[in-house]
C-alpha cells in the first residue's frame, strides 16, 4: 500500500491513527528524525527517483502516479529538492550508469 500516492494531509494522518498532530510530529522526529510532512515528501521523492531510474515511464505518468495532479507542479517539487528538473536527472543517471 503507498498512501504517500494519495497526497493525505497531516489530518488525515492524525485521524487514521488516532492521535494528535503534537503526538504524531513527535514520534516521526523521534523514530524519522523530520517532522510528519518532510517524512512524507522525501518519500515521494525516493519514489519519483526509483521510477525515473527503473521505468521508462514519461515524467507526467510518474507525477501521477506519486499523487500530483499537476506534472509542471512535481517538476518544481523535484527541481527544489535536487536541483534539476526530472528529465535531466534521469538522464543524468543513466549516463553516469552507462561510464562505469
Amino acid at each position: 500500500m503507498r498512501i504517500f500516492r494519495d497526497n493525505w494531509p497531516v489530518d488525515r494522518y492524525v485521524e487514521t491513527l488516532a492521535t494528535t498532530p503534537h503526538l504524531l510530529d513527535k514520534a516521526a522526529r523521534m523514530l524519522l528524525g523530520s517532522g510528519v510532512k518532510r517524512v512524507v515528501s522525501e518519500r515521494r521523492l525516493l519514489e519519483a527517483k526509483r521510477l525515473l531510474l527503473f521505468t521508462v515511464r514519461t515524467v507526467e505518468d510518474i507525477a501521477y502516479e506519486i499523487g500530483f495532479d499537476d506534472p509542471a507542479y512535481f517538476s518544481r517539487f523535484f527541481r527544489g529538492r535536487v536541483g534539476e528538473a526530472p528529465a535531466a536527472w534521469r538522464r543524468k543517471q543513466l549516463h553516469g550508469a552507462d561510464r562505469t
